[in-house]
């Protein structure tokens, strides 16, 4: 199969140099999937980067499957002709194609699939699994999840792996049929994953994660993109497209939101004192929506007092969430901050709470309030600390309060950069760009340490040394053990552009002795492309899930998949898990500020421990993650105590993960509960 992939490519790529006007009238109207002309027949082309690297040639390939139905054989998926297909038998739990590549091994990067075209649907496959192998005997699976049902391409693109052997199997009771099946190879990125880490397996979509949050009763990552799976528009659609990945059953479930009548593209997101995920503004300005993660169901809120697009929100130390800026939706300026009560779903605005004070230069006025950084901190005040390079408090009593706080030490406007509590009153914010897009972005770092708003040295800045790559439109988690893991982005940030990508991930470690306040270490260079529209995720096991990036409709860089990144410290060096410590029990496993936590564990640890809020993520931003180091002191054999700050709104109410390290090594997280009174 030779599809014209790098021909759109190398066109997006041109996206520099295009007016960027004709560009955003491109995405904000939104296209449905290409079409282009496959070995005879129409396809539908459904706009995604290909794998990384270049198609393998068919000759010399042999096929095995579980069935075959009539003259359809397996060699007929890839035998260069469309009108032709492999159709298995219906019937059975899983089918699958294993195609043996022949006597060399070869770094295999990914695998296109093409549908037989037209029909009712019944041979499309959803759910799949792709895995590797060297001697056909032992396999390692390296992609699974669910695509959307239609005939368009499917795609698993994953960090190269050497095989000989390709098997892509699914459970349908109707039969599999595919018309054509592309294998691509790139070059090999040698392991070293006790010093980078590791990638894999990538967990695929059946929409653009764009944006999602993390299920604490679950362990869930509930993820949506627009009204559209692959698009989205300007205008009020009234639903979403949602999909939800458990890691426990490593599946992947698909689902269209419209009884809250709400898309949910390009809101604020926060997780409530009881881990709801409240859905505040985007496309459809005005909406709140409320995901019960104990029900695992959609509710309609109270809807705000202003429609609001790339707002910003954070959870207050009495448990009210506080939401300012998002221009992008219901007119540009004037969003001054407003507050929402969860217990009695109202809203009230805050007048004084002014939204002018973290106006960035940018010079388009619907973007100068997009995606604050906001930390919720104590007496009901917010630490507003970018993106603009003035830094402010907000206060929430009465009508609101705005207070200036100073400049970052050395930095400027940073637009799409990101901001991360990594310890407690400790934030460290990093890249962005002057501009929300077509600037060069920075590698700036800076470290923001915040006491008490009504004190005068109230915020302290210092430049925090420097990322090894400067980056726009990137994400990033705060670990366990206190690092900062950094991924993706752009040098200079196009929307929807693939140009000047960033690779390789990048670990800021904490060091309290340096001048810098730490230092910059590289990772495992990745092979999937995430920019404009990713995202990262703390899961509860302590690694990473990041994925997304696009949903432009026919604009060739949608990523309809996530991945992991299991960080070095749970990594020997063979690539193995290392030994970890395990929590035995917890109590009480609700507490409020101040009070005493009783860890057991099974055998001694660290005398340093973390609590990490569950995170909440879209277009950069996730002001819902904070970590909190705390002290573990001995209370008998391997049994410790610790406690919560005690200070309401140092530990935001809410749910935490409570990780315990030996050696440095993460145990696997238990729940914590911080209550506001």
């Amino acid at each position: 199969m030779k599809l014209e992939w790098h021909t759109w490519v190398f066109l997006l790529g041109a996206a520099r140099a295009r007016d960027i006007a004709q560009l955003e009238r491109s995405y904000i109207e939104g296209k449905t999937p290409d079409r282009t002309n496959i070995h005879g027949i129409n396809v539908a082309t459904l706009s995604q980067t290909p794998p990384e690297g270049q198609e393998i040639p068919t000759d010399g390939w042999t096929a095995v499957c579980t069935s075959a139905s009539g003259d359809h054989e397996c060699n007929k998926a890839f035998d260069a002709n469309d009108s032709t297909y492999w159709l298995s038998e219906s019937g059975g739990d899983v089918q699958s194609i294993t195609i043996h590549l022949g006597d060399e091994q070869k770094a295999i990067s990914g695998i296109i699939v093409v549908p037989v075209q037209g029909g009712d649907g019944s041979n499309w496959i959803e759910q799949h699994e792709v895995s590797l192998s060297t001697d056909g005997e032992k396999w390692e699976r390296v992609a699974y999840g669910t695509w959307w049902p239609d005939e368009s391409l499917k795609l698993a693109a994953f960090q190269p792996r050497k095989a000989k052997h390709v098997r892509l199997s699914a459970p349908t009771p109707k039969g599999i049929a595919i018309a054509d099946l592309s294998i691509y190879e790139d070059r090999y990125i040698t392991p070293d994953p006790s010093n980078l880490g590791a990638w894999g397996p990538t967990i695929n979509f059946p929409l653009v994660p764009v944006s999602a949050a993390v299920d604490a009763h679950s362990g869930e990552v509930v993820a949506w993109s627009a009204w559209g799976y692959d698009q989205f528009t300007a205008g009020k659609a009234g639903k979403t497209q949602t999909a939800t990945w458990s890691p426990t059953n490593q599946s992947v479930a698909r689902r269209t939101i419209t009884d809250t009548h709400h898309d949910m593209f390009c809101s604020g997101i926060s997780l409530d004192e009881n881990s709801k995920i409240i859905v505040t503004g985007g496309a459809d300005g005005g909406m709140t929506s409320i995901y019960n993660t104990t029900v695992r169901d959609w509710f309609s809120g109270e809807e705000m007092e202003l429609d609001r697009g790339y707002l910003a929100s954070a959870i207050l130390s009495d448990g009210r969430m506080f939401v300012i800026g998002g221009s992008w939706s219901g007119g540009a300026g004037g969003k001054n901050g407003e507050v929402y009560d969860p217990k009695t779903n109202e809203w009230e605005m805050l007048d004084e709470a002014k939204v002018s004070a973290m106006y960035t230069k940018d010079r388009r006025t619907y973007r100068r309030d997009n995606h604050g950084w906001l930390f919720g901190w104590t007496d009901g005040y917010t630490f507003q600390a970018g993106p603009s390079e003035a830094m402010n408090w907000y206060g929430s009593s009465d009508t609101g309060s705005t207070k200036g706080a100073g400049k970052r030490t050395g930095d400027q406007d940073a637009m799409c950069g990101n901001a991360v509590m990594y310890d407690n009153g400790k934030i460290l914010t990093f890249g962005g760009s002057p501009w929300y897009e077509d600037q060069n972005a920075t590698a700036n770092a800076n470290i923001i340490t915040i006491g008490k708003p009504d004190e005068q040295a109230s915020v302290i800045s210092q430049a925090g040394g420097g990322m090894h790559s400067a980056r726009t439109f990137h994400s990033s988690v705060v670990l366990p053990d206190g690092s900062v893991f950094v991924n993706g982005g752009q040098s200079f940030g196009v929307p929807f552009g693939q140009d000047d990508v960033q690779m390789t991930p990048e670990l800021f470690i904490p060091d309290s002795s340096k001048d810098n306040g730490g230092s910059w270490k590289e990772l495992q260079t990745n092979t999937i492309i995430r920019v404009y529209h990713s995202l990262s995720l703390l899961l509860q096991d302590g690694t990473v899930f990041t994925g997304g990036g696009g949903l432009c409709g026919n604009c060739t860089s949608n990523h309809f998949d996530g991945q992991i990144f299991t960080p070095p410290y749970l990594l020997n060096d063979d690539g193995s898990l290392r030994d970890r410590p395990k929590i035995e029990d917890v109590s009480p496993k609700s507490a409020k500020a101040g009070a005493s936590v009783t860890v057991t564990t099974d055998g001694p640890v660290d005398t340093q421990a973390s609590i990490i809020r569950y995170g909440s993520t879209t277009h950069t931003v996730n002001t819902d993650q904070r970590r909190i180091g705390v002290e573990l002191k001995s209370a008998g054999d391997n049994k410790y105590t610790f406690d919560i700050p005690s200070e309401a709104g140092q530990a935001q109410p809410g749910y935490y993960m409570l990780f315990v390290l030996k050696d440095g090594v993460p145990s696997h997280s238990v729940n914590v509960q911080v209550t506001s009174a």
